[in-house]
């Protein structure tokens, strides 16, 4: 069976590379506005583009923005989606705690004044632990790169209804992520049906880098279900 994995948003597709080696049938690409996929001019949809690279059924991996992706695809295309396993997946429309926009606004203000390195540190310190954050601080700043100043914005999908999903979906957070995504989360798990909800001890926003030996046999568990 195919696996896709789909990135965080303070990530690109290096992000898995312990995972493809584990998994030979993965692939992992990068969104548009990462790594090295450049975002385009005018609208552009991720849901369309991961789409495009399936030609059946497959696992579909994904944390933060790419569990929100991984989920819009399991609703808008159920047929090239098997099983899913969101990792502290994003959720349009949640309401995001002060602590979340105070990161984000932060980071926005160190962009506008053209700080991209006081940028990248916020970014990393809020979400990534201190022992990985030397693996993310090259992706968000090629990340920052593509994006500062692109005109290219994403097409918004249509209104999310997780009660929709029909295949078998794990849910999984970090023990230590903030606590917004310990509540979508548990909110996904409360309206997908057969959908389970794991925490991940000692892992925060990013457990595949975080805690690898816990998230790999989550993974390869997932997959053999």
């Amino acid at each position: 069976m195919t696996v896709l994995l789909i990135h965080a948003g303070v990530c690109d597709s290096r992000q898995w590379a312990r995972q493809l080696a584990l998994l030979p049938q993965a692939i992992a690409p990068d969104l548009r506005g990462f790594g090295d996929t450049p975002e385009p001019d005018g609208e552009f949809s991720m849901v369309d583009d991961v789409a495009a690279l399936l030609d059946g059924p497959a696992a579909v991996v994904g944390n933060s923005l790419g569990g929100r992706v991984a989920l819009q695809l399991a609703l808008a295309r159920p047929d090239l989606v098997e099983r899913l396993l969101l990792v502290a997946p994003g959720l349009p429309g949640h309401a995001w705690s002060a602590e979340v926009r105070a990161c984000g606004d932060a980071e926005d203000e160190a962009v506008e004044r053209g700080d991209l390195d006081a940028a990248i540190e916020v970014s990393v310190d809020f979400w990534a632990k201190p022992h990985v954050r030397d693996i993310i601080r090259p992706m968000q700043r090629r990340a920052l790169e593509l994006q500062v100043g692109a005109s290219a914005h994403e097409r918004p999908g249509p209104p999310l209804e997780p009660g929709a999903v029909r295949c078998p979906t794990l849910i999984a957070v970090g023990e230590d992520d903030v606590r917004d995504f310990h509540e979508i989360g548990t909110r996904l798990a409360a309206e997908i049906p057969n959908a389970r909800l794991v925490t991940i001890p000692g892992a925060g926003h990013l457990p595949n880098l975080e805690t690898p030996e816990a998230f790999d046999l989550l993974l390869l568990e997932f997959l053999e279900d």
